[in-house]
């Protein structure tokens, strides 16, 4: 074990970065070279106290030795510097490890986004405060950082604002405001996340595509540069098919009537239609999944058109990102993929890489062209944790080039206010199209 801990302290001191998982900054490897003693039964810290009892005098006595050297003989290892990326949706107790795990951490950087899905804790308690980040935390507690740099000055010809700044936008704000009934649903996000800074520019998505999120989730702080509007081209074969006024519009909401689509639990437990020879066991988690078989078919549509055009134009998607909320949609939809020959054969002859995920998956990704399949189609309204801002935010913001939304309109404006003003802003551009391929 000393042999080890000599030749990861020699390994750590000829490196500059030491990048690890939250958890795994308790590596007893690194600890011992931070000068921290990390014994089989008492693992004693550098600030001189035994964790697990006084102890004896020989234990003293090693310990104030190791707190002067780490295991190659040489002063203990020092990393005061720690930058913990996707903080928000790390739980506050990881978060905390790189933290105070070496004992030597005097600047701290938190990278993340606190309009982003917060940590996953499976608690029968929604508001646990484990699903509050430390990122969180701080940024709704800290003053506002004194910036440097001055923000982006209105009108500056280098941002695109077009469909930011423009009317349908407006309605879109205005209804969303006039949603918010409660005062907590008012607070903006300067106010509630005002100790953060804000990276006020995006380089990923077509400025359609930022427009909405930009004006719902940060207050239009959001920026997009305006070349991205000619680099982030929505494909031409969807602009075909589904024709807007505004031809460099990047968004298309495919509405599938109905609202009494969506299903929930088993495929097992419906015709062999469905399923085919092969019946799909859920676990106790998908048993209260839900599916959307229709929603499943029109996405294997858009997929095969999205790919009808690749070899002889330039605009079409090199990589497809299909993202849905449920985990049994994700199954489907990938059973569906996988059961269209002529599909897996085109594949097969390109280079187009299609991706499934859950939105949860999905989050810190990106793709040329998102197919969104939003599953949840009732007469109640009733969407579940659909109604979750942050999951929607994460949803709209994958996609470069265009995003496909796949819906039943009706059911989710009725179940949200966020998803009402989404859906408003798409009637006003006019980019709501019937499927095709029910």
């Amino acid at each position: 074990m000393q042999a080890c801990n000599i030749a990861a302290t020699k390994a750590l001191r000829d490196t500059d970065v030491i990048v690890s998982t939250s958890t795994g900054a308790m590596d007893p490897r690194l600890l011992s070279a931070c000068g921290i003693l990390v014994g089989a039964d008492e693992p004693i810290g550098a600030s001189g106290r035994v964790r697990n009892g006084e102890g004896d005098r020989s234990r003293k006595k090693l310990q104030n030795d190791r707190m002067n050297t780490a295991p190659d003989g040489l002063p203990p290892l020092s990393c005061p510097f720690v930058i913990i990326d996707e903080s928000c949706q790390s739980v506050e107790p990881a978060s905390l490890i790189p933290i105070v795990s070496t004992n030597s951490c005097r600047s701290l950087v938190l990278l993340g986004d606190p309009c982003q899905l917060p940590p996953t804790v499976r608690s029968g308690d929604i508001d646990s405060p484990l699903a509050v980040s430390l990122m969180s935390r701080l940024a709704a507690t800290l003053p506002h950082p004194q910036v440097a740099v001055a923000g982006i000055p209105n009108g500056n010809k280098n941002f695109n604002t077009q469909y930011l700044d423009a009317l349908p936008m407006k309605k879109a704000r205005s209804h969303f405001h006039a949603m918010s009934s409660e005062k907590k649903d008012q607070v903006s996000y300067r106010k509630r996340y005002g100790g953060s800074f804000l990276l006020t520019v995006q380089y990923r998505m077509h400025p359609s595509i930022s427009a909405l999120p930009s004006a719902i989730f940060y207050d239009g702080l959001l920026a997009t540069p305006a070349f991205l509007a000619n680099a982030r081209q929505f494909p031409k074969v969807f602009g075909a098919s589904m024709p807007c006024a505004d031809k460099e519009l990047s968004v298309r909401m495919v509405h599938i009537g109905g609202r009494n689509n969506e299903r929930q639990g088993s495929f097992k437990s419906y015709p062999k239609a469905i399923t085919g020879s092969q019946s799909i066991f859920f676990g106790e988690k998908q048993q209260t999944s839900y599916w959307n078989l229709q929603e499943a078919k029109v996405v294997v549509a858009l997929v095969k058109e999205a790919l009808s055009s690749a070899k002889n134009d330039p605009t079409s998607p090199k990589s497809i990102g299909i993202v849905t909320p449920y985990m049994a949609q994700v199954e489907l939809i990938k059973k569906k993929l996988n059961e269209d020959e002529e599909l897996v054969a085109t594949l097969q002859k390109l280079s187009t890489e299609v991706e499934v995920k859950t939105v949860d998956g999905f989050q810190g990704r990106e793709r040329d062209l998102v197919i969104f399949s939003a599953v949840r189609s009732n007469r109640k309204g009733s969407i579940g944790f659909l109604r979750d801002w942050r999951r929607l935010n994460v949803s709209l913001t994958r996609a470069k080039s265009g995003l496909l939304v796949v819906g039943d309109k009706d059911t989710l404006s009725d179940g949200d206010k966020h998803w009402a003003s989404f859906l408003t802003w798409c009637d006003a551009v006019e980019c709501i199209f019937p499927s095709r391929n029910q």
